[in-house]
C-alpha cells in the first residue's frame, strides 16, 4: 500500500510493506506536474529497492538520553579525576535521568530543554544550572558526534552570568543564637561548621578516627559528595585543624550518640552518613533560618564566618589561619575576607613616622 501526501508544499511517500511504513521525502513541490512524476516514475524505483532490499526498512534502533549518558560516562571514568566523575555521574542520574532517561535523543525539542534549565536556575543557584546544562549539552554532543542529531539543541539556550557566591559571614551573636536554636546532632554540626571552617563536604566525611580529643586536633583527609568519599577540594585542603574548648562539649556529646553505632561522625535519620550536605541545607538549616526569623544565607557562610572570627582575633598568623581553612594561597584568605575586617584598620597607630 502506498500513498503521496503534500507537507508544507512538498510532496512526500508513505509506503507500507510488511507492516513497516516508509516515509521519504522527494524534495518536489507539490504541483500537477510533479505528482505525475511522483506517481509515475519515482513511487514505482521507490517500491521496487524496498522489495530488492536496496533500502533498508528495519525499524532503526532508538538511541536514547540514558543511551548517550553511558556512554559519556564510560568515557569520563577515565580522563577525570574521581571528583569530576562523581559530579557528573550525579547530575546525569538526578536531574537528567529522571525526566528525559528513556528519550529518543533526536525526539527532545528546544523548549522543552529551555523549561527545564528555567526550573534549575529557580531552585539552584546560576553556577549550579549552568553546570547541569552543561553536561547534559555534552550527551547532545556525544549524539552528534554519533550523526544521531544534526544540531547540539543547547546551542539555542543561552546561559545566564554565572553567580559567584560572595562571602556574607554571620557576626558571632548571630553564629551563638544560631547554635544556641538548634538541637541534636544539627547542633554538634554548626557548632563543628562554625567553630573549624570546615566545608559541610568535610564536615559529613568527619570519622571518628579523624578526631584526637586528647591532642584537640581533627585531621581532615576526605570530602563526601552523591554517597562516596573523595579526596577533599585540593591538596592544601588536607589539614589538622584545632579543636578550640569551646567546640570540644558538642563534638563530646556527638561521640555519645554515633561513636557506637558508625565510624562517621554524622549519621542521617536512617543510622547511615549523609550522601552530601544538600540534605542539611535544604532541609535542616532553611527550617532553622526560618525558625530564628533569619533570610536565606549560605551554610557555606559558617566556613566565612569562621574566617573572619579568626582574622578579627589577631590572634593567628594570616599563614595559620590560611592553612586551618585549607587555602591554597595566603592571597586567596585577604582578598575573600580582608573587606569583612574593618576594625584591623582603626588599630594602625596613625602617628607613625613614615619616612623617620
Amino acid at each position: 500500500m502506498a500513498s503521496i501526501y503534500s507537507k508544507s508544499g512538498k510532496l512526500y511517500l508513505s509506503i507500507y510493506h510488511k507492516n513497516q511504513r516508509v516515509l521519504k521525502a522527494t524534495n518536489l513541490d507539490d504541483t500537477r506536474k510533479n505528482r505525475k512524476l511522483v506517481e509515475n516514475e519515482l513511487l514505482p524505483n521507490v517500491l521496487f529497492q524496498i522489495q530488492t532490499n536496496q533500502i533498508d526498512i528495519r525499524p532503526k534502533e532508538v538511541k536514547t538520553v540514558a543511551y548517550y549518558a553511558g556512554l559519556f560516562l564510560s568515557t569520563k571514568k577515565v580522563t577525570v579525576k574521581e571528583s569530576t566523575y562523581i559530579r557528573y555521574k550525579g547530575i546525569i542520574d538526578n536531574q537528567i535521568l529522571p525526566t528525559f532517561g528513556k528519550r529518543d535523543i533526536s525526539s527532545i525539542k528546544v523548549s522543552e530543554l529551555k523549561r527545564w534549565f528555567n526550573h534549575w536556575i529557580e531552585v539552584r543557584s546560576n553556577t549550579t544550572a549552568i553546570y547541569i546544562a552543561n553536561t547534559f549539552s555534552m550527551l547532545f554532543k556525544e549524539a552528534f558526534y554519533d550523526q544521531e542529531i544534526e544540531k547540539n539543541p543547547f546551542e539555542h539556550i543561552r546561559r545566564p552570568k554565572k553567580s559567584q557566591g560572595t562571602a556574607k559571614p554571620f557576626t558571632v551573636e548571630t553564629m551563638r543564637m544560631l547554635i544556641d536554636s538548634s538541637e541534636g546532632w544539627f547542633q554538634s554540626f554548626l557548632a563543628l561548621s562554625f567553630l573549624t571552617g570546615l566545608r559541610t563536604g568535610e564536615a559529613v566525611a568527619l570519622k571518628w578516627e579523624d578526631i584526637d580529643f586528647a591532642t584537640q586536633e581533627l585531621e581532615v583527609k576526605r570530602s563526601r559528595r552523591y554517597g562516596k568519599d573523595i579526596d577533599p577540594k585540593t591538596a592544601k585542603s588536607k589539614r589538622v585543624v584545632p579543636i578550640f574548648d569551646e567546640l570540644m562539649p558538642y563534638l563530646r556529646e556527638q561521640h555519645d550518640r554515633t561513636a557506637d553505632k558508625s565510624d562517621y561522625v554524622f549519621l542521617s535519620r536512617h543510622g547511615t552518613p549523609f550522601n552530601d550536605g544538600n540534605r542539611i541545607r535544604d532541609h535542616h538549616w532553611k527550617q532553622l533560618l526560618k525558625k530564628v526569623g533569619l533570610p536565606y544565607q549560605r551554610l557555606y557562610d559558617t566556613r566565612s564566618t569562621f574566617a573572619t572570627m579568626m582574622l578579627s582575633s589577631g590572634k593567628f598568623s594570616v599563614n595559620h589561619i590560611a592553612q586551618m581553612m585549607g587555602h591554597t594561597t595566603v592571597d586567596m584568605l585577604i582578598h575573600r575576607y580582608n573587606k569583612f575586617i574593618p576594625s584591623e584598620i582603626k588599630k594602625i597607630d596613625k602617628s607613625i613616622g613614615l619616612f623617620t
